[in-house]
């Protein structure tokens, strides 16, 4: 019967592994192949993210309000995310679900790059809009793909990796993805530099050939990404049916504390999801930087940046709670996304200027995924909550990922509206000062929802959290030690091989 309570574990076959019983060596390959496949990501993610995308829709012809389109479109493949939900909850299939959805999103690179490119071949531009309406079609699939696998993976991790150190594993993961990440980003900025100088014609066809090319080979990378997970040990979820599934997809629009992260998450998301479309277009367009300064500063310089920070985020939410890292990193967002507007028109102290922002914008960010990742994947797991002993499942996650993207989808259509309405808006505040544009407007309002996303934190609870302050001494004593040891670190590996010399060879007669 629908209604019957299918939730006893004890319904499952004795040789099924359950939640939590992953120990010793299996769960140690199954650490490292998790964290192997984060690397694979980093490369697919990086090598399309940045400069490629940007100018592939500019080489199209895409408006202002198609590039505001473009940046909400991730938001508004999520509204998926709730059949999926739906699907895994009633079905239980976390590893197959996830499987043919995220390699169905990573294949999809290939028409992307492709069918575009092949409209304006055959018809010249002036199939331009038609091309540019596919490749946001094609991209909003591709999106949609992340929205169903995306809640089956972090259900199905969640049950792998241990509570206690979830906030270090996931920092160290991606640390090593970051390591990946760094020569690909530079090699896809390189690479669309070299096509610049070479097109000396300016022809938007070898533009978009090549990063057609980036968007083949990032796919190559992705699709390993989603291959290593048939190695990883399935946890299966058992199914809901009937009342149990009813109860399971509402329970999160009836928990207070839930929601109130969500709205604090969404308009944080609604203040920096569309930045990286309108920041990169920015430096192209009224910067005036080269392709390979967007990718070092934009992606390059960041990843550095937050392979020092990472572990640190993660030794701090594990060690003084969720809550005060979210405080300490989106105040710290609020001056970054003022500091875009001083930019333009600096010269090389605006490059230097651009930089410490991108830097300082990713370190901070990343304290709020490590944060923000990790209270989510608490909620979705199949496991008893220390909290409130309730076992919540990919539901929490669903309703998540659609109150965070309608906000970030709402927002980037806003973004487009006004760079549409403001495209040959100026203003200039006094006499000397460089003009005003859209940007700055954009990036004001960026800073005034950061501001406004803080006002959520008083009344997110966590018991075991500790004061804010604490969290910074704590995180400022290990980012010293970090940097320390690190210091040290060729004199103590020289007083090694210093002592080594001495040690006299063993007799091997």
């Amino acid at each position: 019967m629908d209604s019957e309570n299918t939730d006893d574990p004890d319904r499952l076959p004795p040789e099924t592994l359950r939640p939590g019983e992953l120990r010793g060596d299996p769960l140690r390959r199954a650490l490292r192949l998790i964290t192997l496949s984060g690397m694979f990501w980093a490369v697919w993610n990086t090598t399309i993210a940045g400069a490629p995308v940007t100018l592939y829709a500019k080489s199209l012809g895409a408006t202002g309000f198609e590039f505001g389109v473009l940046a909400s479109l991730q938001f508004v493949a999520s509204l998926v995310s709730l059949p999926g939900s739906y699907l895994i909850e009633r079905t239980g299939r976390r590893r197959g679900i996830f499987l043919w959805s995220l390699y169905t999103q990573r294949l999809l690179w290939f028409p992307i790059a492709l069918l575009p490119w092949w409209m304006v071949y055959r018809f010249g531009f002036a199939a331009g809009q038609h091309a540019v309406v596919l490749f946001l079609t094609l991209m909003f699939v591709m999106y949609a793909g992340n929205a169903i696998g995306g809640p089956a993976w972090t259900s199905w991790v969640a049950d792998i990796i241990p509570d206690r150190s979830r906030g270090r594993f996931f920092s160290q993961r991606r640390s090593w993805g970051l390591a990946a990440a760094v020569p690909a980003a530079a090699y896809a900025g390189w690479q669309l530099d070299r096509v610049a100088r070479a097109n000396t014609a300016g022809n938007p066809l070898i533009t978009l050939q090549w990063c057609a090319i980036l968007f083949m080979w990032a796919a190559v990378f992705g699709f390993f990404d989603i291959n290593v997970y048939h190695f990883v040990p399935d946890v299966p979820k058992q199914p809901r049916r009937g009342s149990h599934l009813l109860r399971a997809l509402a329970g999160p629009l009836r928990d207070r504390q839930f929601l109130l992260f969500a709205g604090f998450v969404a308009t944080l998301t609604a203040a920096v999801g569309p930045m990286a479309q309108f920041v990169t277009l920015y430096l192209i367009d009224r910067v005036g930087v080269t392709n390979q300064q967007v990718q070092f500063m934009l992606l390059v310089a960041p990843m550095l940046a937050q392979i020092v920070f990472f572990p640190t985020w993660g030794k701090v939410a594990d060690r003084m709670g969720r809550r005060p890292v979210l405080a300490v990193a989106s105040l710290g967002l609020v001056p970054v996304g003022l500091g875009w507007c001083l930019m333009s028109g600096s010269g090389t102290l605006g490059i230097v200027l651009g930089y410490v922002l991108s830097m300082a914008g990713a370190v901070l960010w990343s304290g709020v995924e490590v944060a923000n990742f990790n209270m989510v994947v608490e909620f979705s797991g199949s496991q008893e909550n220390d909290q409130d002993g309730a076992a919540r499942g990919t539901a929490y996650v669903a309703v998540n990922s659609v109150i965070v993207n309608l906000a970030g989808m709402i927002s980037g259509i806003l973004w487009g509206l006004i760079a549409q309405r403001l495209r040959d808006w100026h203003w200039s505040p006094a006499a000397g000062v460089r003009p005003l544009t859209f940007f700055e407007v954009l990036f004001a309002f960026s800073a005034a929802l950061r501001l406004a996303a803080v006002l959520f934190l008083p009344f997110i609870h966590e018991p075991s959290a500790r004061p804010a302050r604490e969290a910074v001494r704590y995180m400022g004593a290990n980012i010293y030690n970090n940097l320390f040891n690190a210091v040290l670190l060729p004199v103590r590996f020289a007083g090694l091989l210093r002592r080594e010399s001495y040690v006299e060879s063993p007799d091997v007669d």
